[in-house]
């Protein structure tokens, strides 16, 4: 329902070098959460409410400023042989630089439990640490591109585990 929400977009590519990014819709919707806060706030102060009634539409007008000032960036260059990963919350960065030659496989997994929620994940598998967390769908052709990209940039092998159904013994 939400999958718009988070989603990678290439932003630029050429044959060496390929950089992600978060959509615009994932600030668009912090900014619509933050607004929703603030009409709440208004509503408890209209209907003099209990302070205690005041918490709700703090946390959601925090929940919103935190979705708006989420960014993400993903940068393979063969080039240079890194992946450079970004990511910034309320104005604070972090930043890593992963090797190519550490990165194993761009996967593209079905999750069989999943009854509510994405039913399809992405991820790059690494040979030293824990997977890179790409992106989540319901549908697996979304994810089919943007690891495509990757796989033709980084030159890694593409694993495409999409089968919903649990093999029979």
């Amino acid at each position: 329902m939400l999958d718009w929400i988070g989603t990678l977009r290439v932003r630029a590519r050429s044959a060496s070098r390929l950089e992600l990014c978060l959509t615009r819709s994932t600030s668009v919707a912090g900014w619509v959460v933050a607004a929703a806060g603030i009409a709440l706030a208004v509503l408890t102060w209209r209907w003099a409410l209990p302070q205690v009634a005041w918490v709700v539409p703090g946390l959601v007008m925090l929940f919103g400023g935190l979705l708006a000032s989420l960014r993400r960036e993903l940068v393979f260059d063969r080039d240079e042989g890194v992946l450079a990963i970004e990511q910034r919350l309320l104005g604070i960065a972090s930043r890593a630089v992963v090797p190519l030659f550490h990165l194993r496989a761009v996967v593209i997994s079905a999750r069989i439990t999943a009854r509510v929620g994405p039913r399809f994940v992405s991820y790059i598998d690494r040979r030293i640490g824990s997977p890179i967390h790409l992106d989540e769908s319901q549908r697996c052709a979304a994810l089919l591109t943007i690891a495509e990209a990757i796989a033709e940039v980084a030159e890694l092998r593409l694993v495409y585990d999409a089968t919903t159904k649990a093999a029979i013994p």
